[in-house]
């Protein structure tokens, strides 16, 4: 079944290996007739802060079926702040939300 996936990368401080890891798994994800949702493909506005780019992953995030949270999560506030956001949605909105983990 096709689903829309985030994906939950680290970034700050590894802008470009991030983007890569993030290019590949949107590849795999797309091989398997899924719809990934690149962090690096969302608009978060001209000259965007961070705050932006936070705010503009959730909402997408939020659209999605699931997520997949990439290695190394646990040591990005953004990556943080989405998995709490993602628990809390699964528990008191939409039951059937996917978590996964790389």
């Amino acid at each position: 079944m096709k689903q829309r996936i985030y994906i939950s990368v680290p970034i700050s401080g590894q802008e470009q290996k991030a983007r890569e890891k993030a290019d590949n798994i949107m590849k795999a994800l797309s091989k398997q007739g899924h719809e990934p949702v690149n962090p690096f493909d969302i608009y978060a506005g001209h000259n965007p802060t961070y705050e932006d780019h936070i705010c503009y992953d959730l909402r997408a995030m939020l659209d999605c079926d699931a997520i997949l949270f990439c290695k190394g999560w646990e040591t990005s506030c953004g990556c943080n702040i989405e998995h709490g956001i993602a628990m809390r949605f699964k528990a008191h909105g939409k039951k059937d939300f996917k978590i996964m983990y790389e």
